[in-house]
């Protein structure tokens, strides 16, 4: 009697532990989670999740679904732009048009990578490395490792092997599986475009098993994607890409640990599927409500996410793990403005979405920027100002088609008017100004925009706010 009632015991544990693998919140939580604490919950997690959900979003475009426009291979390996971006570029939200782009997704999963960069002396670059929660967790370029060649080990967060001693400039240890690789390299005009190549062409990404001539690690298994569909990033299907991509942020971070735990009231698992038709359809209207006033959140900070300074918000929302200390609306917020941004140390990004009057920009009307003298960016590399459309989620967006293919207005553009005493104005409208100030204009749609004032290597002045950009007026008729 005793070993039947053990075997029956057996029995329903076994079945219970494949629904609660199956069907994610299918137990307790449905009979214990009321409506105000799961909408609560969901709010939460999705705030946390959306930076996840755009990365995955910009990975899945540019390495997985090869039929995407911004599709560029495969992982492991760097791809170049050999062009700077242009407005056919909508892979992610305010693209940089002044640096040729070098891209790479690592994955760590079976065995670290190497970088490997050649001596650069006579012209800036960045190369800026990315977890899955966006946090910018190492950098090599001109500011932060100095123009030498060198080699850089990167180690995902299960490797256990041993790293051998001397053979490396600095090891980085990433909170994720895979990373995100972005190198930038100046180009210094339209006739400069050969040497930004030759620059990229020596960039080399090798496994570790490859640079020390040893037996190469054990591949690991294919990943198995979600098929995107964009629209599902801000719905209760959230909770599907979320659950994928957490399992490879494993083990968490303790930080994480007690919302993670939290978010498993609603299904939030790592590797489960999500169903709606596991949850009540009371549970799944106020999670897809929580996700709404989630992004209603993300997106009033982004609105509003920095210190405004003469119209500009003096941007200051990008950094590894520790800067951001546990405020996942910023981190969301400078997710939706500007996906994979650098640390301001590295690039200062001021940016403007209203005038002089306190009015949204708008190309129906025509502005003018001027810059006094000692008004001009304090930047130790190079400074640019870019003009953006607002058509990805009406708050970020991306480089503006027009008749010129000028997309930005920086330090060396060609042909820039300055006044006699050293300063200039730039002429932002939508339809082409007088001759004499074509020089200097940066076309506008004919629709509301805003503008990213990049900052490479600030001065101090620029670091501790002493320097103040010029407002941006709105020209009367």
């Amino acid at each position: 009697m005793i070993k039947q009632v053990l075997l029956i015991f057996l029995i329903c544990l076994v079945a219970a532990c494949k629904n609660g693998t199956n069907k994610g919140v299918e137990t307790s939580s449905q009979t214990e989670l009321t409506t105000d604490e799961a909408q609560t919950i969901a709010k939460e997690a999705y705030i946390f999740a959306y930076p996840i959900l755009m990365g995955y979003q910009a990975m899945y475009y540019s390495m997985v679904d090869s039929t995407s426009p911004g599709y560029r291979g495969d992982f492991n390996m760097f791809t170049h732009d050999t062009s700077p971006a242009d407005h056919t570029r909508t892979d992610v939200v305010t693209m940089n048009a002044d640096t040729p782009y070098s891209l790479m997704a690592m994955d760590l999963r079976s065995e670290p990578m190497v970088i490997s960069v050649p001596e650069i002396k006579d012209r800036y670059y960045v190369i800026q490395f990315i977890d899955l929660f966006t946090h910018n967790f190492a950098y090599i370029g001109t500011r932060s490792t100095e123009t030498e060649a060198g080699d850089y080990l990167f180690v995902g967060p299960k490797w256990k092997g041993d790293i051998p001693e001397g053979k490396f400039k600095k090891v980085f240890r990433s909170e994720s599986e895979l990373v995100t690789t972005i190198g930038r390299t100046q180009l210094l005009g339209k006739d400069d475009l050969p040497n930004v190549i030759a620059v990229q062409k020596e960039l080399k990404a090798q496994p570790l098993s490859t640079f020390l001539g040893a037996s190469k690690e054990k591949n690991a298994p294919q990943l198995d994607w979600i098929k995107l569909n964009p629209s599902d990033l801000t719905n209760s299907n959230f909770i599907d890409y979320f659950n994928f991509y957490l399992t490879l942020v494993e083990p968490f971070n303790e930080e994480d640990k007690p919302m993670l735990e939290k978010f498993e009231k609603i299904g939030i698992v790592p590797g489960a599927k999500f169903n709606p038709a596991d949850y009540s359809p009371e549970i799944l209207a106020v999670i897809e409500s929580g996700v709404q006033e989630g992004l209603d959140e993300i997106k009033d900070k982004a609105g509003n996410i920095a210190e405004q300074v003469n119209g500009w918000n003096m941007m200051d929302a990008f950094g590894p793990r520790e800067f951001f200390k546990g405020n996942h609306v910023l981190r969301a917020a400078a997710a939706m403005v500007g996906i994979y941004a650098n640390d301001k140390i590295e690039a200062f990004y001021p940016m403007a979405y209203v005038d002089n009057n306190g009015e949204v920009l708008n190309g129906e009307n025509k502005y003018i920027i001027h810059f006094n003298k000692d008004q001009i960016p304090p930047a130790k590399y190079f400074w640019s100002i870019t003009m953006y459309n607002k058509k990805a989620d009406g708050v970020g967006g991306y480089l503006i088609e027009n008749e010129l293919n000028r997309y930005l207005i920086n330090s060396t553009s060609e042909g820039l008017v300055y006044d006699k005493d050293g300063g200039f104005t730039i002429y932002i409208q939508h339809e082409k100004p007088a001759a004499n100030k074509v020089a200097n204009w940066l076309p506008a749609p004919n629709e509301p925009f805003y503008l990213c004032l990049r900052i490479y290597g600030p001065e101090e002045s620029a670091m501790n706010g002493n320097w103040k950009p010029p407002f941006i007026e709105k020209v009367k008729d």
